[in-house]
């Protein structure tokens, strides 16, 4: 059992003339010196405390600075090869930049947690960055609580609030602006734009589509890799959250791609899996570069992409600097993904559907994004009680009953 005393040290004279001695909750003999009696008997009853609740801190170990100890937090974490450079950039740019040089036991106050997010806020980051690299910090406070560094982790406490803001609401594009876009990409790319907004695919998933994906008689597509950036090196990956999914093919966007690679035969490339230095894979894309490579999102978003935007009159011609920046956030790619959710719910297609060939984590996400674009409960009345009216003064007038109207999918309402 842990036990805890103060004794004067027996060559004691001027100075810290007290010594607290205890076992820690690992059985390791540990001890802290102190100038008056008073300090001793009070930091010997703290330990006691701090034993029988099973959270007693090693002092000696807590004078790490918080920039060592994140550094050793970060070479232990398990994450994938993007997610640890943006870990790593987080904590370098924002965590010690801060706090890095303050050791981990003056972090105990949630005020000097509240005062580092209001740095932040101070800096002008959005609030959804702010929300990340406060993960972050807390993740690692959490791993310093479970390595006995901390008695508890400070950015729990509820006296710490993270700004708020109003999350703004998907406007999706009319299919006039879709049609335009896409109509303003390279001849080379207008198929991966219509894949993009017939299923639903994502930018990286699109850069890795290969001809083995498709299944021209089902009528299905499998969206099975991305090609995504690892820093600046372009890799093979699984879909965002591993998702491997299928989506339903369109008969109109199936001609579509069939004619692209005709025009454009798919192209074998070969890149590293999931990591640069990961094992190389070979696959048949049907979109690639004038020079044969995967598409480079960088280049193709401020090159090909920036060009059909100023052509469909999204942005104007010469926009660049800030103003481009916040245009390339609201109106990247993603917007023909968008595009086709909306498409979708407005024909009635259920949330659980289209989180699968969306490929987002739950239905529950899905719902909460896209929830404004769904119908409302008295639109769904009013036109569930008409349609009524209406098949019963069809069959009266004609003698027979009215069939309703299929679904339309993304591309035949962009063909309309």
């Amino acid at each position: 059992m842990t036990r805890s005393r103060w004794t004067a040290p027996a060559n004691h004279g001027v100075g810290k003339r007290w010594q607290v001695r205890y076992r820690d909750l690992d059985g390791r003999q540990r001890k802290e010196n102190f100038d008056t009696k008073a300090e001793a008997d009070n930091r010997a009853a703290e330990v006691d405390v701090e034993i029988r609740r099973g959270s007693s801190v090693v002092p000696a170990e807590t004078k790490q600075t918080l920039g060592a100890y994140a550094q050793k937090w970060l070479k232990a974490n398990s994450v994938g090869p993007t997610t640890a450079l943006r870990y790593e950039a987080t904590v370098r740019n924002h965590v010690v930049e801060h706090l890095g040089r303050r050791e981990l036991r003056s972090l105990n106050q949630p005020s000097v947690i509240q005062s580092w997010v209001r740095t932040l806020q101070d800096g002008g980051l959005e609030v959804s960055t702010i929300e990340g690299i406060f993960d972050i910090l807390s993740s690692i406070l959490g791993a310093a609580v479970e390595d006995g560094l901390l008695p508890k982790n400070p950015c729990k406490a509820k006296s710490v609030k993270l700004p708020t803001a109003t999350k703004k609401k998907i406007i999706p594009w009319p299919l006039e602006r879709v049609r335009a876009v896409i109509a303003g990409l390279p001849e080379r790319f207008q198929a991966g734009g219509k894949l993009a907004f017939g299923c639903g695919l994502r930018q990286g998933e699109v850069f890795g589509f290969a001809v083995e994906d498709i299944d021209f008689r089902t009528g299905w597509i499998h969206v099975n890799r991305q090609v995504r950036l690892v820093g600046t090196k372009p890799v093979f990956a699984l879909p965002k959250g591993n998702k491997i999914r299928s989506v339903p093919l369109p008969a109109q966007l199936a001609a579509a791609l069939k004619a692209h690679m005709k025009e454009f035969p798919p192209v074998e490339v070969t890149l590293p899996w999931a990591k640069p230095d990961g094992e190389t894979k070979t696959f048949r894309l049907l979109f690639v570069d004038q020079k044969g490579r995967a598409y480079n999102r960088s280049v193709f978003n401020m090159g090909d992409w920036k060009r059909a935007l100023a052509g469909a009159g999204v942005i104007p011609p010469r926009e660049r600097g800030a103003r481009y920046l916040q245009a390339a956030r609201e109106d990247g790619m993603h917007a023909l993904r968008h595009a086709c959710a909306s498409v979708l719910l407005d024909v009635g297609e259920s949330i659980k559907a289209l989180s699968e060939y969306l490929g987002h984590s739950d239905p529950g996400f899905t719902l909460r994004t896209y929830t404004h674009l769904l119908p409302s409960s008295e639109t769904r009345t009013r036109k569930a009680i008409d349609d009524a009216f209406m098949e019963e003064s069809a069959r009266e007038a004609q003698g027979t009953s009215a069939s309703p109207a299929k679904p339309m999918c993304p591309q035949c309402a962009l063909a309309a």
